[in-house]
C-alpha cells in the first residue's frame, strides 16, 4: 500500500515524544512492506532547521518527501487571521502557498496514494483538499490528544503571559475542526484509552485504540529483519544515572514537571538519601530548566541523539509531569526497560489498567520522594509481568490497524459507534 503521512513537523531526529511517535510508525510501516511519502512543515533556518544529515536519514526510509518552510513575520500572521474563520491557528501555518501546493500535487500524482495518514489535525486543511483531488485514497486520522483540551491545559501552566496568550489563541475553533476531520475519516486511531472513551461518548465513529510504539519495539523488529543500523541502536551501551527524567523540555507541562522534581522532590529525596543525583535528559531546555539544574546540582543532558541509553542506564526512571493529554510516549519507552518507574497519576493516563498497575504512582513531593527512595532500595521489577504487557505495543499491532482501512469500510459517518483495541496480547 502507498501511504502518505502528514506530520506536523519533520519527525527526525525523533528527540521528543510527538516526533518519536510518528517516526517509529513510519519505520514500522516500512517494515510491514508499505511505501511511505512524508509531507511536513520545516524550519527554514536557525537551530531548529533540519540538517542535511537529518534529511538524508529521512530520505533513506521514505519513498518521497515534501517539506515546505515555516514562515514567520507579519505576512504569516495576516494569512493566519484570514484563514481563522474556518482553520485553527496552528493548522493555518500548515496551509502551503499556491505554488507549493502545485508541487505537492505533482509528487502525489507520481506516488498515487492509497491512504492519507493524518497525524493530528494540523494538516487537516491540506488533507481535505488532497482527498478531493485523489478521491480513491482513504483517510486515517491519528489522534495524539484531545487537542483543544491539551492546548488549553498548556496555556494554564505556561510560565510567561505571552505563551499563555499564544496557547489560548491556538484553541480557537479547534474542537470543531478536530470533529470535522474525525467524521470524514475512514478510521480514527487514538493513542489513549481514556481519550477514546471521551470521543466515543461524543458520537465519533470507527474508533480504534492504537498506542504509540516504544523505540525498542521498532528496533527489535528491525533487527529481526537484519537491519544493521537498528542492531547498532539496540546494542548501544547504557549511560549510567541514578534518578532519570527524559522528556521534551519546551512544552510547559514538562517544564513544570522538571520544576516540581528539582525544587520540591529533590530536597526531600536528599534528606532521605544524602547525595542522591538527578539527570534531566531532553531537547531544547530553556533558561528556567538550566537555572534549576544549576541551582540543585542536577545533571542536564540536552539534545542527546539516543535518550533510550539514559533510560536503560537509570537506577530509577521518573515522570513528574502533572498535566497533559493522551498517552505520554516516554511512559512506553520506560516500560521497555527493566528499571523501576515512579510517576504521577498523569503519567498513567490513557494506559490500560494492567499497564498502569506496573507503575509506582505519587502526586505530591513527599510521596514522590518516598516512592523514589523505595525504588532505589529495592532496585528490581517483575520482569515476567512487564514482558507480558509489552506485547500490546508492537509493529504487528500497527499491521492489524491497517486492516480497518480495507475498501469494505464505508467513508463518512454511518452506523453505530464502535471502538476496538487493536494491539495484540
Amino acid at each position: 500500500m502507498n501511504i502518505c503521512v502528514f506530520a506536523p513537523d519533520i519527525p527526525y531526529p525523533p528527540n521528543r515524544g510527538g516526533r518519536a511517535d510518528i517516526w517509529r510508525r513510519i519505520l514500522a510501516l516500512r517494515l510491514l512492506g508499505h511505501q511511505v511519502m512524508l509531507v511536513c512543515l520545516v524550519e527554514h533556518d536557525g537551530p531548529l532547521a533540519p540538517s542535511a544529515a537529518d534529511l538524508a536519514a529521512v530520505d533513506a526510509v521514505v519513498t518521497a518527501r515534501f517539506c515546505f518552510p515555516m514562515r514567520r513575520g507579519p505576512w504569516r500572521t495576516l494569512r493566519q487571521l484570514a484563514l481563522a474563520w474556518r482553520t485553527p491557528w496552528h493548522a493555518a501555518t500548515r496551509v502551503p502557498l499556491r505554488n507549493e501546493r502545485r508541487q505537492l500535487w505533482v509528487l502525489l500524482d507520481g506516488f498515487a496514494p492509497d491512504l492519507m495518514w493524518l497525524d493530528g489535525p494540523w494538516f487537516g486543511h491540506l488533507v481535505l483538499q488532497a482527498l478531493a483531488r485523489f478521491s480513491r485514497a482513504r483517510l486515517a486520522y491519528r489522534s495524539h490528544n484531545i487537542e483543544h483540551q491539551y492546548l488549553a491545559r498548556q496555556a494554564a501552566v505556561a510560565m510567561r503571559w505571552r505563551d499563555q496568550i499564544a496557547w489560548r489563541m491556538a484553541c480557537w475553533g479547534l474542537a470543531r475542526f478536530e470533529r470535522r476531520l474525525m467524521d470524514r475519516a475512514n478510521a480514527v486511531f487514538d493513542c489513549s484509552m481514556d481519550d477514546l472513551a471521551i470521543w466515543q461518548a461524543q458520537g465519533v465513529q470507527r474508533l480504534h485504540w492504537l498506542p504509540p510504539l516504544p523505540e525498542l519495539a521498532v528496533t527489535r523488529a528491525s533487527a529481526e529483519a537484519a537491519d544493521a543500523a537498528a542492531v547498532a541502536v539496540a546494542d548501544a551501551p547504557p549511560i549510567p544515572g541514578e534518578v532519570v527524567f527524559v522528556g521534551n523540555l519546551t512544552t510547559p507541562n514538562n517544564v513544570r514537571g522538571v520544576e516540581f522534581l528539582l525544587l520540591e522532590v529533590l530536597p526531600l529525596l536528599r534528606e532521605r538519601r544524602p547525595g542522591a543525583t538527578v539527570v534531566i535528559v531532553g531537547s531544547q531546555p530553556g533558561a528556567e530548566v538550566r537555572a534549576w539544574a544549576a541551582q540543585t546540582g542536577a545533571a542536564l543532558r540536552a539534545n542527546v541523539e539516543q535518550p533510550m541509553r539514559h533510560m536503560h542506564g537509570a537506577a530509577v526512571l521518573v515522570n513528574p509531569v502533572m498535566t497533559g493529554s493522551g498517552v505520554q510516549v516516554k511512559m512506553l519507552d520506560m516500560l521497555m526497560t527493566d528499571r523501576p518507574i515512579v510517576t504521577t497519576t498523569q503519567g498513567t493516563r490513557g494506559l490500560p489498567a494492567e499497564v498502569a498497575a506496573l507503575l509506582q504512582v505519587a502526586d505530591n513531593a513527599s510521596a514522590f520522594a518516598d516512592a523514589v527512595c523505595a525504588a532505589l532500595h529495592q532496585g528490581t521489577v517483575d520482569m515476567a509481568t512487564r514482558a507480558q504487557v509489552r506485547r500490546q505495543f508492537s509493529v504487528e499491532g500497527l499491521g492489524m490497524a491497517l486492516l480497518q482501512l480495507a475498501p469494505a469500510v464505508p467513508a463518512g459517518p454511518a452506523g453505530p459507534a464502535t471502538a476496538s483495541r487493536l494491539a495484540p496480547r
